[in-house]
């Protein structure tokens, strides 16, 4: 009688029913869309009383300034914002962070203009200075490099008004110190190079008995040339020879 209710007892036992496997959910992380900035990744950061020059190359800043031994300090860290770029360096002697913004400065002491403001800050002090890519314009006054050769030569509305010039007043010709329009002529005074096809010239002008100074923006882009004065561009293609 025990051993028919010990037998009875395993037939009722029922083997329970394996554990759900839990599914995996994934754990990637999003990756926000990279920051773009108006301010280029290569640039140089100046200031007056003190004089520094901090210039941020690839992997490097390189710092000089009056009565002191130049520094190449390792960047250790980057900030990137829409209109600003912020980077950090360290060497033995401490630590550099220089600051470039994309608005409009004047240099304190020559006058003359920049695209961007800088800080740099030193050994626990900021010091607010300009900044520029390339090489800077030079003051007001001085002599200043001439147009790139990009940039020379006869352009005109298009094809068939570069074949008859004779018969075209939409033509400009530029030279390495001058641009000449139909009926003025302007000598060019300073250049400053903004980027690898773009520069920012300041021209004496003369025509029609009258002379004036103008800021000019010229851009080259395959075979066109485009002049902008005062927010008021228009282009031309580049005749042959």
């Amino acid at each position: 009688m025990l051993i028919a209710l010990v037998l009875a007892g395993c037939n009722d036992r029922r083997d329970s029913a394996p554990a759900a496997t839990p599914t995996p959910r994934s754990t990637a992380a999003i990756v926000p869309p990279p920051v773009t900035s108006t301010v280029p990744d290569r640039i140089t950061v100046a200031t007056n009383e003190p004089f520094y020059s901090a210039r941020v190359a690839a992997d490097t800043i390189v710092l000089s300034g009056v009565d002191m031994a130049e520094r190449r300090l390792p960047i250790i860290d980057r900030d990137i914002a829409a209109d600003r770029r912020s980077w950090t360096a360290r060497d033995d002697g401490g630590i550099v962070v220089v600051t470039a913004t994309r608005a409009a400065c004047e240099d304190d002491m020559s006058g003359a203009p920049r695209d961007y403001s800088g800080t740099l800050t030193l050994a626990g002090r900021t010091v607010r200075g300009c900044a520029f890519t390339g090489t800077p314009a030079p003051p007001p006054g001085e002599t200043a490099a001439t147009i790139p050769a990009s940039f020379t030569g006869n352009w005109n509305t298009d094809a068939a008004a570069c074949a008859r010039p004779a018969a075209s007043i939409e033509g400009v010709r530029v030279t390495p110190h001058e641009i000449l329009f139909h009926e003025s002529a302007g000598r060019v005074t300073r250049v400053e190079p903004l980027g690898a096809d773009r520069i920012r010239i300041l021209a004496d002008y003369d025509g029609e008995g009258e002379r004036w100074t103008a800021t000019q923006t010229l851009t080259v882009a395959g075979n066109r040339l485009t002049i902008d004065t005062g927010g008021q561009p228009f282009s031309r293609v580049r005749c042959r020879q």
